[in-house]
């Protein structure tokens, strides 16, 4: 326990840290969170890329996965084998798509106490203001929760492209998980609903470039191809 508290405090000290040099560069603690962001995406960016790989093996081998689900049907523990040599063969760890979102939970968690922390010692000063928020406090106008549900229905919506029509549990998330979104950061403070947002649109053009940059790749190939032929 002692030592996920160190933990804890250690990527708040970062978090504040990286906080209060930016806000020395740009002189607003808003900028600062949005600046903080980025780096963030930045240094998560390689996790996001393999994110992507693994989704795209996932969808490449469904068909089999299908196919193993209709012949085990009725014994799930062969089915649970036989899934797990298919993801060997192929080199898939179906754990890897969900690393980015697990490692910006903790993050999440750190930038919420940095924000709540009040007084001496702040990393944010009280009553600092972005546009027309108070980033201490919730957004009274309910548009960045709001924003924040948009941008994550059209995150999800291209993840559920990129790993396929034919996965149920994509098809529920793109639906459930704006709504949650909504819900759970109505009540947040407006400099961590600012840092969902940004962090969410920035993951959206990440998805974008990334499904843009393989079809034109796939076409490449498939141009060569027949240039061969």
């Amino acid at each position: 326990m002692n030592f996920i508290k160190s933990i804890y405090g250690g990527l708040q000290d970062v978090l504040a840290g990286g906080i209060t040099m930016l806000y020395n560069i740009f002189g607003n603690y808003g900028l600062a969170i949005i600046g903080i962001t980025i780096l963030i995406k930045l240094i998560l960016l390689p996790l996001t890329l393999k994110q992507d790989k693994s989704m795209k093996s996932m969808k490449k081998i469904q068909p089999e996965l299908e196919a193993l689900k209709e012949k085990y049907k009725n014994d799930s523990q062969k089915l649970n084998q036989k899934t797990i040599e298919l993801y060997k063969i192929h080199k898939v760890n179906p754990a890897a798509g969900c690393l980015p979102i697990v490692l910006q939970m903790p993050i999440l968690f750190a930038l919420f106490g940095v924000l709540r922390k009040t007084g001496e010692g702040a990393a944010i000063a009280a009553g600092s203001t972005f546009l027309w928020l108070n980033l201490s406090d919730p957004d009274p106008t309910y548009l960045l929760p709001l924003l924040n549900g948009a941008v994550s229905y059209f995150q999800q919506k291209l993840m559920s492209q990129s790993q396929g029509a034919a996965n149920p549990q994509m098809k529920m998330m793109t639906y459930m998980f704006p709504v949650m979104m909504i819900f759970i950061s109505y009540k947040m403070p407006s400099g961590l609903q600012l840092y969902w947002f940004v962090s969410s649109l920035a993951a959206v053009a990440q998805q974008h470039f990334i499904m843009n940059r393989s079809d034109d790749t796939q076409g490449k190939i498939t141009k060569n191809k027949k240039d061969e032929a």
